[in-house]
């Protein structure tokens, strides 16, 4: 399985107990005094660093640690007591974003790996370029058109391309690992692509059935 790492136990700065996550202790309740900026998204949650998130279980962390970190729970009244709880959440909630979805969970240990960002490489695979301006102009014309029928096949196809990129994406963040540049290059040019693809789903007008 690729980029997968134990996360450490961080002790509670009150209690001096193991923290299953660096957010809040499970047992006395204290705040941790460290920015969510100091640990990975996946140490925030307690789970290992791997791409095969399971998410009923980071939904699950995620409910529990929202309570347990909100500003309104019992004895946070001071101003940087909430202060604190509100970096908090508003961290824990960045990072529950970013791993939810398959994507920009991708993107990120992409970009933990040390890969290319997308203001770096911009490629995407083979000759998708000139398919995406195509099918464009293929929307243009069946909108104008008001042809459902055609509107429902590009559809069709965008998606299964997009299901595609999906896929290797999948197949790339569990291979050999994200530390091989060819798998970094490849992983960057599917995350560009299907940026593409999702565009053109969101172009693409609700047809109408006559």
């Amino acid at each position: 399985m690729a980029t997968e790492t134990k996360t450490h136990p961080v002790l509670c700065t009150q209690c001096r107990q193991p923290m299953d996550s660096p957010v809040c202790c499970a047992g006395c309740g204290a705040l941790n005094a460290l920015p969510p900026s100091m640990f990975t998204y996946f140490e925030l949650f307690g789970i290992e660093q791997t791409y095969d998130v399971d998410p009923d279980e980071l939904r699950r962390k995620y409910l529990d640690l929202s309570r347990s970190i909100h500003p309104d729970v019992a004895g946070r009244n001071s101003d940087q007591e909430r202060k604190q709880a509100l970096a908090l959440s508003s961290g824990l909630n960045r990072a529950y974003d970013t791993l939810r979805n398959p994507v920009s969970r991708a993107e990120y240990l992409l970009q933990f790996a040390g890969g290319p960002s997308p203001a770096d490489d911009k490629t995407v695979p083979g000759e998708m370029l000139a398919e995406v301006m195509m099918l464009r102009e293929e929307i243009d014309e069946a909108a104008r058109a008001s042809d459902a029928a055609a509107l429902k096949s590009i559809k069709a196809d965008v998606t299964s391309r997009h299901d595609e990129a999906l896929a290797r994406i999948t197949a790339i963040c569990h291979g050999a690992g994200l530390a091989d540049p060819a798998a970094q290059k490849e992983l960057r040019q599917q995350l560009n692509a299907i940026k593409y693809w999702n565009n053109l789903l969101d172009q693409i007008p609700t047809p109408v059935e006559t």
